[in-house]
C-alpha cells in the first residue's frame, strides 16, 4: 500500500508541472489561445475557441448515475433510423428557437447533442447553434448512435 501511495504523490506532484508548460486551449485552426508566455495560460478562453465533447463511457456514467442533462439527437429525416440514447430526444440542428427552447432546457443546464456517427456534421451543427443562442453548457457526443452501438450500449425506439 505505501508504494501506491508513493507512486500517487510521485505522479500527482509531476503532472501539474508537465501540464504548466503547454497551454492546452487551441482554436478551430490549431492555434493557442493562451498568453505568448511558454509556462502561463492567463487569456480568457472564448467558448467559441474550444469544443467540448464527451466520451461513450463518460456519457454512459452520465445516464447511469440519473444526473440532470438533456439528450439530443440532431439526427432528422432520412437519418432518422428511430433508435435512441436513452433519455434523448430529437432536435434537428435546422430547429426554430421556439421548438429549440421547447426541448433543449434551461441555457444553463447540461446539454449533449450527437447524431449518426463520427462522419455526422449534424450534432457540431446543432452544438454550434445552441451555444450561439446562449447555452452554455454544451457538450457534443462525437461517436454518435453508432459508436454507442458498437460500445454495446443499450439504444431505445424513439417515442
Amino acid at each position: 500500500m505505501k508504494i501506491h501511495t508513493f507512486a500517487f504523490l510521485t505522479v500527482s506532484l509531476l503532472v501539474p508541472a508537465a501540464f504548466s508548460q503547454q497551454c492546452p486551449f487551441q482554436d478551430a485552426k490549431g492555434n493557442s489561445v493562451c498568453a505568448t508566455a511558454p509556462t502561463t495560460c492567463t487569456a480568457a478562453v472564448k467558448v467559441e475557441a474550444v469544443e467540448a465533447t464527451i466520451s461513450t463511457d463518460a456519457l454512459a456514467a452520465l445516464i447511469r448515475a440519473k444526473t440532470a442533462v438533456t439528450i439530443l439527437d440532431a439526427r432528422s429525416g432520412k437519418f432518422d433510423d428511430g433508435r435512441r440514447i436513452p433519455g434523448a430526444t430529437s432536435l434537428a440542428a435546422s430547429a426554430d428557437e421556439a421548438t429549440i427552447a421547447a426541448t433543449a432546457g434551461a441555457k444553463d443546464g447540461l446539454v449533449v447533442t450527437y447524431c449518426a456517427s463520427l462522419k455526422c456534421p449534424a450534432s457540431k451543427n446543432l452544438a454550434t447553434k445552441l451555444r450561439a443562442l446562449g447555452y452554455t453548457n454544451v457538450l457534443e457526443y462525437p461517436e454518435g448512435i453508432q459508436g454507442w452501438t458498437a460500445a454495446g450500449k443499450t439504444v431505445v425506439k424513439a417515442e
